[in-house]
C-alpha cells in the first residue's frame, strides 16, 4: 500500500543507507484508510462486534474438537477462522502511535474474545468428557503443553508479516498464512479443554505458549508496522511519544520475561530427546529380540523415568537390567517401566 520510501533513522541508518535499504512512507489517504480497516473494527461495539463474537466461539469449538481428535485439518480451519488478527494489529499500531484510547479497546476486545473461546473449549470438554491426563495427550494437544524458543521465533516472524501485509496490498492475501502460522486460537482451546478435566499443569503450559504468541505476535507487528510506514509523529499528540517508548518497552520486557521459561523449557526438552536416543541404544543392547512402540524418558537432576512400550515373539529380559544399563551410561537413578506386547503370528491352511 505504501509506495514512497523515506532515509532510514537511528544508530543503524548510515549501515542500511550503503546496503540500500530504505522506510516506507504512507500517504495521508492510504493511512485514513488502515486506521479505518482496524480501529472501527477492534472495538466492542464495533459494526465488527457480533462477527468477532461468533467466530471466536466457533472458532474455539473447532480446535477444540481437532485438538481432541488431533486432527491437523481442522486445527488449521479453526486458526483461519480466528478473529484475533485484527485486535492484534490493532494493538501494535496503538502502540507505534501512542494511542492509549485504542490500545485499550483493542485490548478489551481481544480479552472478550479469550473468554469467549476459552469458555467454548471448556463446554467442549465438559460435554465430551474426554480424559486429558499428561501421558494420554494427542499429538496437537502435546504440543502446545511444551513451547519452546522455537515458538517465540516463529511467532516474532509472523509478526512482522503480519505488520508488513497489513501495510502493503501486494502483500494482503498473506494474512491467512500468518494466521496458520502463529494465532492465539490452539492454545485457548487447550486451556479451556484443561480447565475442565482439572489438568492444571497442562494449563499451566498453555497458557505460557498462548501469552508466547500472543506477545511475539504483537511486539513482530509493532516493529514492522513502525519500519514500513505507520510510524508518524505529526499525528500523535504531545504525550505520544513518552507513551510509545513505554509501551514498546513494557511489551518486550513482557516477551523477554516469558523468553526465561521458554529457553528453561527448550534446554529440558533438547535433554530429554538425548536421553530417549539413548535408552534406544541401550534397548537395543539389553534385548534385541523387542521392538521399541513408544518411548517417554526424562531427566530430572540426579534422577530419571523410562517409560517404554515394547512388542516382541518372547517376553524381554528383566526391567532391572535396562535400568542398571541406563544408570551406568547416565551416572543418575533410574526408574524403568516396561509395557510388553507379545507378537504372535497364526497360520492355517484348511482343504476339504
Amino acid at each position: 500500500m505504501a509506495d514512497e520510501t523515506g532515509s532510514p533513522r537511528g544508530p543503524l541508518a548510515p549501515l542500511l543507507r550503503r546496503v540500500g535499504i530504505s522506510r516506507l512512507v504512507l500517504t495521508n489517504e492510504q493511512r485514513a484508510t488502515i486506521e479505518n480497516s482496524l480501529y472501527t473494527t477492534a472495538r466492542i461495539g464495533g459494526p465488527g462486534t457480533r462477527n468477532f463474537i461468533v467466530l471466536s466461539v466457533l472458532s474455539s469449538t473447532i480446535a477444540a474438537l481437532g485438538l481432541l481428535l488431533d486432527s491437523a485439518p481442522a486445527v488449521i480451519g479453526a486458526m483461519l477462522l480466528g478473529p484475533f488478527i485484527v485486535p492484534l494489529l490493532a494493538i501494535a499500531g496503538s502502540l507505534v502511535q501512542g494511542w492509549s484510547q485504542r490500545l485499550g479497546r483493542a485490548l478489551l476486545m481481544t480479552l472478550l474474545g479469550v473468554v469467549l473461546s476459552v469458555s467454548a473449549a471448556y463446554l467442549v470438554e465438559w460435554i465430551v468428557g474426554a480424559r486429558l491426563r499428561t501421558d494420554d495427550l494427542t499429538g496437537q494437544l502435546l504440543a502446545l503443553t511444551r513451547p519452546g524458543l522455537l515458538d517465540l521465533a516463529i511467532a516474532l516472524a509472523a509478526g512482522l508479516a503480519a505488520g508488513y501485509a497489513t501495510l502493503r496490498t501486494e502483500a494482503g492475501g498473506a494474512l491467512s498464512g500468518v494466521a496458520v502460522s502463529v494465532t492465539i486460537e490452539p492454545p485457548l482451546a487447550a486451556i479451556g479443554l484443561f480447565l475442565a478435566s482439572g489438568n492444571h499443569d497442562a494449563v499451566r503450559r498453555s497458557l505460557l505458549a498462548m501469552v508466547t504468541n500472543f506477545g511475539a505476535l504483537v511486539v513482530g507487528a509493532t516493529l514492522a508496522m513502525a519500519w514500513w510506514g505507520f510510524a508518524d509523529k505529526s499525528t500523535r499528540k504531545s504525550p505520544g511519544r513518552s507513551r510509545v517508548r513505554w509501551g514498546v518497552v513494557v511489551w518486550v520486557l513482557v516477551v523477554a520475561a516469558v523468553a526465561v521459561p521458554l529457553a528453561a523449557y527448550s534446554s529440558q526438552v533438547v535433554r530429554d530427546n538425548r536421553f530417549e536416543d539413548q535408552v534406544s541404544e541401550e534397548i537395543a543392547a539389553w534385548d534385541p529380540s523387542v521392538g521399541i512402540s513408544s518411548i517417554d524418558a526424562q531427566i530430572r537432576g540426579d534422577s530419571a523415568t523410562v517409560k517404554v512400550a515394547l512388542s516382541g515373539p518372547t517376553p524381554p529380559e528383566p526391567a532391572w537390567r535396562l535400568a542398571q544399563l541406563l544408570s551406568d551410561r547416565r551416572g543418575v537413578k533410574v526408574t524403568v517401566e516396561v509395557t510388553f506386547t507379545l507378537a504372535t503370528e497364526d497360520q492355517a491352511v484348511a482343504t476339504p
